[in-house]
């Protein structure tokens, strides 16, 4: 019941930020996240690890002189270096909500981003459950052209709900944060 909630809420976000008015921007970009590490797992049987996260995803933007807020829809990947056999993929929903410290296309920015993770799969079936995030981060906005732009930003990752994984013995809960920074490239329309 509560992915069905948060799929809702993913889709009103997307309705709203693509509303536009004649003075908006709208963008759609390509985000690579770049693997972070220091990222640390806490399991409920009290095994800490590195873990890596990294993968892609598309991002869709609405700007209005200042502010920008949209959606995107990511593939990501944690792995673990010290298990190659650890690695998990999920799909990852998130809004976000940037503050530009200026009108102008070139400019520093500010961004929170609730994420929403659908579960993680490792290819074996163990699975975990849904789990949520919270990104902060700053960045910059490079434009290349009239309409293409490049965007970099670091941030820290915060668990707000945890990875639940039942078919583990025992059943293990984990709380992943850490610093990531992600790369994008997109155009204007």
């Amino acid at each position: 019941m509560k992915i069905n909630q948060s799929i809702l809420l993913a889709a009103l976000l997307l309705a709203v930020s693509c509303q536009s008015t004649a003075s908006s921007q709208r963008s759609v970009s390509i985000v690579g996240l770049v693997p972070m590490s220091g990222t640390s797992t806490e399991t409920a049987g009290a095994v800490d690890a590195d873990v890596e996260r990294s993968g892609a995803g598309i991002r869709l933007e609405n700007r209005d002189g200042a502010i920008g807020m949209g959606v995107e829809l990511r593939q990501a990947t944690y792995e673990t270096p010290s298990d190659p056999t650890a690695d998990r993929d999920g799909t990852e929903i998130a809004g976000f909500f940037r503050r530009y410290l200026q009108d102008s296309n070139n400019s520093a920015f500010i961004e929170a981003s609730p994420i929403l993770g659908l579960g993680l799969d490792d290819g074996t079936g163990d699975e975990t459950s849904a789990y949520a995030l919270l990104r902060l981060s700053a960045g910059y906005r490079w434009m290349l052209a009239e309409n293409i732009f490049i965007d970099a930003d670091a941030g820290y990752y915060m668990t707000l709900i945890t990875m639940d994984t039942d078919t583990a013995v025992p059943p293990t809960e984990e709380d992943v944060s850490g610093v990531g920074v992600s790369l994008a490239i997109g155009l204007n329309f």
